[in-house]
């Protein structure tokens, strides 16, 4: 008795693959789901990123700065400017987003990493504006009068130092204690 044609047509395929599929998968080794990484994780690792934000700020300031003075700015402040740029651009892309991401920040952890997230934003939207304010013409009184105000980071960077600090002294808490609330609603 000769065996039945299987049909190979576009509604048929499908079918005749999954059975010819079935077999693989229900050899082919199941995984684990991976572990959610705990708090004791996630705020260290943060931790170590506003830190490396906060290292890098006395140079981006100077940078800044240097764009702000009146007249020609030297070629290096322009690539001091550019390499600050391209500091936090890494720390934004690599370290904040690529590590939380892995790290799927909780509940109460989300906002402090968007937090951090949008101060190291300003931080390159700032060095962008003097960097871009530089290569104007200095013709026009607008361009003169913005560069006359670059003179640093600002308050973004008083921020970030905050909010370092806020993070560093979640970390550095002894283990019972990371977990209890503080300040109000702490009990006696």
């Amino acid at each position: 008795m000769p065996a039945p044609a299987v049909s190979l047509s576009p509604v048929g395929l499908p079918r005749a693959l999954r059975r010819a599929g079935r077999p693989l998968t229900l050899w082919w080794p199941t995984h684990p789901p991976p572990v959610t990484p705990t708090r004791r994780v996630c705020v260290p690792a943060l931790a170590d990123i506003l830190d490396d934000a906060v290292a890098a700020q006395p140079a981006a300031d100077r940078a800044v700065a240097a764009c702000g003075e009146p007249g020609f700015v030297p070629a290096s402040a322009v690539r001091a400017t550019a390499e600050q740029i391209t500091v936090y651009h890494h720390l934004i892309v690599r370290h904040l987003i690529v590590r939380l991401r892995a790290l799927h920040l909780s509940g109460d952890l989300l906002p402090v990493g968007e937090r951090a997230s949008r101060l190291l934003a300003h931080h390159v939207w700032i060095l962008n504006q003097a960097l871009s304010l530089v290569g104007a013409p200095q013709t026009d009184r607008g361009i003169v009068a913005a560069r006359r105000q670059l003179n640093g980071l600002g308050s973004v960077a008083g921020d970030l130092r905050l909010l370092r600090e806020e993070v560093r002294d979640i970390a550095d808490r002894p283990r019972g204690e990371a977990d209890r609330p503080s300040g109000e609603e702490a009990g006696p």
